[in-house]
């Protein structure tokens, strides 16, 4: 884990120092901009760090247990709980973003159902192989959204 300075910071230059990164970071509307921002901002800890809590986060208000999380990101029992608790008794900051990755998820995953409703065959052409072929790849891409963090 990063080191953080035992010298604190006046409470208005906390304020105003975290209210400027949060508003970079608001601020980035294209994802390769922020993207190249956090790589160059963050070490490679800090990223994986992040990213593993959020995954964990994510997969722990989908409902899995303790053990699968452990195992597929590496992360501490502590670290699980500390998000479990954020989740079930607080999370005002943590909550709606969970929400609003599950939106999206759900929406991939419409629009996967909805396109195979559109592949309708050609006159003459029930059994195509090729619309068979992009039926199997629509429906293992559905599985796999619904399967993924």
């Amino acid at each position: 884990m990063t080191k953080v300075s035992r010298l604190p910071l006046r409470q208005d230059v906390w304020d105003r120092i975290f209210s400027l990164f949060v508003g970079t970071l608001a601020d980035q509307r294209d994802k390769k901009k922020l993207s190249k921002f956090i790589d160059d901002f963050f070490s490679p800890t800090e990223k994986i760090m992040f990213s593993k809590r959020l995954a964990a986060a994510v997969l722990v208000a989908k409902g899995h247990d303790y053990v699968s999380i452990r195992q597929i990101l590496r992360v501490s029992p502590p670290t699980i709980a500390k998000l479990s608790l954020k989740i079930k008794y607080g999370g005002e900051g943590l909550n709606p973003v969970i929400e609003s990755i599950f939106k999206k998820q759900a929406s991939q995953i419409i629009w996967e159902e909805i396109e195979s409703l559109f592949d309708v065959p050609t006159k003459g052409n029930l059994k195509s192989p090729a619309r068979f072929v992009r039926n199997i790849k629509r429906k293992q891409k559905i599985r796999e959204l619904k399967s993924e963090f």
